[in-house]
């Protein structure tokens, strides 16, 4: 049997490639799975599946992130999995927020 696969990519505004790789190594370690390393890309392993996340820069800020998810038999997990990592790597790590309204002390 062939593997399932889904693909997506995001555009991340502000966020360098640099950030985007470290955001795909936080995600991976949250998610606590073996896992391999590249100049551009992360990849890692599940028992039934396999991910991997490329960033590319698209300029001095911004960057976009493409995740291809596979499972080993269905493409609803592989689809909802890529869902998911898109949505944790899009969004700002804790701290990170900046505000546009001046703190009030």
């Amino acid at each position: 049997a062939r593997p399932e696969i889904a693909s997506g990519d995001q555009w991340l505004e502000g966020v360098s490639q640099e950030d985007c790789l470290n955001r795909a190594d936080d995600f991976i370690y949250e998610l606590n799975v073996p896992n391999q390393a590249g100049d551009i890309d992360r990849t890692g392993y599940f028992d039934d599946g396999v991910f991997r996340i490329l960033c590319y820069g698209g300029g001095e800020d911004d960057s976009m992130v493409l995740i291809f998810s596979a499972h080993n038999e269905s493409a609803e997990v592989a689809t909802q999995f890529l869902q998911f990592a898109l949505e944790e790597l899009a969004e700002e790590p804790a701290g990170e927020a900046m505000t546009s309204e001046p703190e009030i002390l």
